[in-house]
This record gives C-alpha cells, sequence and structure tokens, in this order.
C-alpha cells in the first residue's frame, strides 16, 4: 500500500497546481454572472454525469463493506463459534476488535487523505480489506480470528471518510442528504444480498465449513471491485477525465456556494486545533458514540437473536434480509424529505429515533410465546440508521476548511468506533434471547441521542443569528463567503458561513 500511494512528486504537485488554477479561474468570475457561467454547461446534466461515475462505484464498495464486516454474524450461525472453540466473551471481543483496528486507523487516515489521491486511496483499501476478509477462513482459534479482524477495521476505516470528501467536493449541500442516505441505504442492500448469498453457501457441501466458503467467497468478490475502484473511480473534480475543461470549472461553481472549500493537500494544524475546541464536534462525537453503541450489539448478535427465538441456521440468514431493506427504504425516505427542505436535517434525524424508540420496547416487553412479535420490533429499530446517514450530512455540510473537514470526520468516526465496539459487551449470553442489559442500553442512547440533536440544533441557531446580526445578508457578503471558502478558511474563520440544520 506504501509504495503505491508513495508515488506522490511530479505528477501530485500537477494535481495540486490544476486545483489551485481551477479554483483561480473560477474566482475570476463575478458572483452575479453565475448564470453565465452554467450557461456554458446542463446543470442537470452535469449532474448526472456525476452520479453515474461516482454513486454505483462508491455505493457497491459501502454495500461491500457493510456485508464484509458482518460476515462473523452469517458465520456464527454456521457454527463458527463451536469449530474455533470461541466463548461468549471472545465472540463478543471478536465483534469489537473490528472497530479497535477501525478507531487506531482513523487518525492515520486522516492525515492520508491529506496527502494522496481520494480514489487511489480508497481503490488499494478495498483490495487490502478483501485479502483481510479471506484470511479469516484459515482462522483455527479466537487470537487467528481476532488478528484478521483488526486488519479488516484497518483496511476499512477509509470508507465514510473518503466518501464524505468526495460528496463535499463533488455536491452541493441540498444534494448530499439524499445521496448520503443512497449510499447508506446500499449498505441495508448489503445485507438482503448477503443473507440470499448465505444462503446458498449454507448448501455447499464441500471439504471446508460453510463459515470459512462465507469468508473465501466475499474476500475473492472484494478484491476483485477494489481493483474497479481503483481504476475507474475519480480522485477530485480537476483529475477528472469524464468531464471537460468546461466541466470541472463547472463543478468548482457549482459547490463553490457551499462555503466548505475544495480538496486540499496541505494538513493544517491550526484547522485541527479548532476541530478539538469546537462544540459542534463534540456534539457530534457523543451522537456518534450513542447512535452506534445499539449498531456494534445489533451487528454482531442480530443472528444470534433471531436463532434465540426458534429458528433455523438457514431460516435465520433469510430473516436478517427484513432490516437491510428497512435501512434502505428509511435512510432513502428521510434523506428525501431532508433534501427537499432546507433545514429539516435535525428534525428528520428525531423523527427517524421514534420507530427505534417503539421497537425497542417491544423487544423489552414481548414475551418469547409471540417471536414474529419480536421479530418485528427487531427490524424496526434499524431505523436508526438513518439518523446516523444524517448525522454525516450535517458534518459535510456544516464543516469548512480542507484539514478541518478529514478532521471532524475523524472524530466522528472515532466515536463511531467507540460506540460499536462497546455494543457487543451489552449483549451477554445468559440473558438471550431478551438480552435485559443490552435492551437497556440502547433505550438510554436514544435519550442521548435527543439531547444531542436538541444542543446542535440550538448551536447551529444561534451562531446563524449572531453572524445575521453582524452582516447583511446582502449579495456581497453571500459572495465574500463562497471566496473566502475557497481560500481554505474554517467554517469559523469565515463570518459569512451559514449553518444549515
Amino acid at each position: 500500500m506504501a509504495t503505491q500511494l508513495s508515488r506522490r512528486s511530479t505528477k501530485e504537485e500537477a494535481v495540486d497546481l490544476d486545483m489551485k488554477n481551477l479554483q483561480r479561474e473560477t474566482t475570476t468570475y463575478d458572483p452575479t454572472q453565475t448564470g453565465e457561467i452554467l450557461a456554458v454547461f446542463d446543470d442537470k446534466k452535469l449532474v448526472r454525469k456525476i452520479d453515474f461515475r461516482l454513486m454505483p462505484i462508491l455505493c457497491i464498495t459501502y454495500a461491500l463493506q457493510s456485508i464484509d464486516k458482518t460476515t462473523l454474524s452469517y458465520a456464527a450461525v454456521f457454527g463458527l463459534a463451536n469449530e474455533t472453540h470461541v466463548s461468549g466473551v471472545e465472540f463478543s471481543w471478536l465483534g469489537a476488535i473490528f472497530y479497535l483496528g477501525y478507531m487506531f486507523w482513523e487518525w492515520p487516515t486522516s492525515y492520508l487523505l491529506q496527502r494522496f489521491p481520494l480514489g487511489k486511496f480508497l481503490g488499494t483499501s478495498v483490495i487490502l480489506w478483501g485479502v483481510a476478509l479471506a484470511c479469516h477462513a484459515a482462522g483455527h482459534n479466537f487470537a487467528g480470528l481476532a488478528t484478521a479482524r483488526f486488519f479488516l477495521g484497518v483496511f476499512e476505516a477509509c470508507i465514510q471518510p473518503v466518501t464524505m470528501m468526495m460528496f463535499s467536493i463533488w455536491y452541493t449541500r441540498m444534494e448530499q442528504p439524499l445521496r448520503l442516505g443512497i449510499w447508506i441505504g446500499c449498505a441495508g442492500l448489503g445485507y438482503v444480498v448477503a443473507g440470499i448469498t448465505s444462503f446458498g453457501i449454507g448448501h455447499i457441501h464441500g471439504d471446508l465449513s460453510s463459515w470459512r466458503y462465507t469468508f473465501l467467497i466475499w474476500g475473492c468478490i472484494t478484491i476483485a471491485w477494489g481493483v474497479v475502484v481503483l481504476l475507474f473511480l475519480p480522485d477530485s473534480p480537476a483529475t477528472a477525465k469524464f468531464l471537460s475543461e468546461d466541466e470541472k470549472i463547472g463543478v468548482t461553481e457549482r459547490v463553490k456556494a457551499n462555503g466548505t472549500g475544495l480538496e486540499g493537500k496541505t494538513f493544517k494544524m491550526d484547522q485541527m486545533w479548532e476541530t478539538l475546541t469546537d462544540t459542534k464536534t463534540w456534539l457530534l462525537f457523543i451522537f456518534a458514540v450513542s447512535s452506534n453503541a445499539p449498531n456494534g450489539g445489533l451487528t454482531t448478535f442480530q443472528g444470534l437473536i433471531i436463532r434465540g427465538l426458534g429458528f433455523s441456521k438457514l431460516r435465520t440468514t433469510l430473516i436478517q434480509m427484513p432490516s437491510g431493506a428497512i435501512q434502505f427504504v428509511v435512510c432513502t425516505g428521510a434523506t428525501f424529505f431532508a433534501s427537499r427542505f432546507e433545514n429539516a436535517r435535525l428534525l428528520t434525524m428525531f423523527l427517524c429515533l421514534l420507530p427505534t424508540l417503539a421497537g425497542v420496547i417491544g423487544m423489552w416487553t414481548l414475551p418469547r410465546s409471540v417471536p414474529w412479535g419480536r421479530m418485528v420490533c427487531l427490524w424496526i429499530t434499524f431505523t436508526y440508521t438513518a439518523t446516523w446517514t444524517l448525522s454525516m450530512s450535517v458534518v459535510t455540510a456544516n464543516t469548512a476548511g480542507s484539514t478541518k473537514k478529514s478532521t471532524t470526520a475523524a472524530m466522528l468516526l472515532i466515536g463511531y468506533c467507540l460506540g460499536n465496539l462497546i455494543g457487543p459487551f451489552f449483549f451477554k449470553k445468559p440473558q438471550a434471547p431478551r438480552y435485559e442489559l443490552g435492551v437497556g442500553m440502547m433505550l438510554t442512547c436514544i435519550g442521548i441521542q435527543m439531547l444531542s440533536i436538541g444542543s446542535l440544533y440550538l448551536l447551529f441557531l444561534t451562531r446563524n443569528r449572531k453572524r445575521a446580526a453582524k452582516n447583511a445578508s446582502s449579495a456581497e457578503h453571500v459572495a465574500e463567503g463562497q471566496m473566502r471558502g475557497l481560500s481554505d478558511e474554517t467554517d469559523l474563520q469565515n463570518p459569512n458561513f451559514k449553518y444549515v440544520y
């Protein structure tokens, strides 16, 4: 990986120069003449062109990432724990150690994203995590499986920060939520595909156990897809070969109004320290932890929870599919709503927590004599995935400055890892299938998420009102804010930056 990514020298310097020239070209236009610039090309046609290149690659990559990290749950149904003599506590650690590797590599990822081309970095990482996934098949004990899980987490750590940065430099703030929703929703489709595939793998009668075939098959598929990402995912608008020169300028002109800047290759310490002292960062961090602690428990133990309700191994693989379908529908629906209205993100996040709350209460109160009722409640809880999706759109839309964006993304994902790391330990094997401690943890986390969302709303509203009192909302101030955004100023440094919520 280091060899491939270290070839920066002349080629990457040229990329940086192209980006600076592209920024200079767009800033020479008078903001009042934006219509003349957009007249050079069809704006809708340009967005479709970007969508057709970026979205399939990013969505399939995230679906594979979702499948690959949850293969442990399907492997558990096929007897992984018994064959490798993994105890209940050790199985919880196998679920958690993935996120330990993920968290360990977040800060290095934040730095590397400032140094290397986004597309090449992601493609190389996908290939490496495919190798790590295939290595699970060789595991014979806890130590071997834990090592493979750790490195799987390391190499998958780049997927979310890369995608968040991609969306921030290719799409306007109003376009980002829906695309993030489709992207996250594809993780749900990944569950559906994984369920069907696992059902088929369960019928393989070969020299290896079914769970080993699961890791081998998905590992090889991921490696092959990594090559596709490496070859076809563009690094930035300035170097995108599928765009004409006018279209490259058009992309920059469209996202200029975001005020969040474009891709930068210089790591700025002052922006990193600003990130760590910004109240917004810590509210998002708390939200990330509380949102993903339930996720860590459910994704690791969903298969065992369903098995505990009395379903067979093969039926369990199929019954996990509706939770993925719910994730896709809710994520796309919620983000579509947030895209239609400028300041509906935080409200939508709050509303999506209500079905989750109802589902968790149902899991707690319904008796074992109604397994399908408990099953429906389990499916409903997956509406929480929409809140996590929209939290990422809150970050991309409200964070300016290249280093601050990558550092904030890293902080958000460290919270994501911490939540997923601790989540599995609340699901105690002796408490199956009710898992009282796990349900209590989820209820607590829902309350913390609601408080975090309310605090973010008040913070953004207060900052906007203070800035509106100092600066009139004239065309000059709007234009100045856009220019300062292109010069890589942060949202706190730019007095004309307007937060969306």
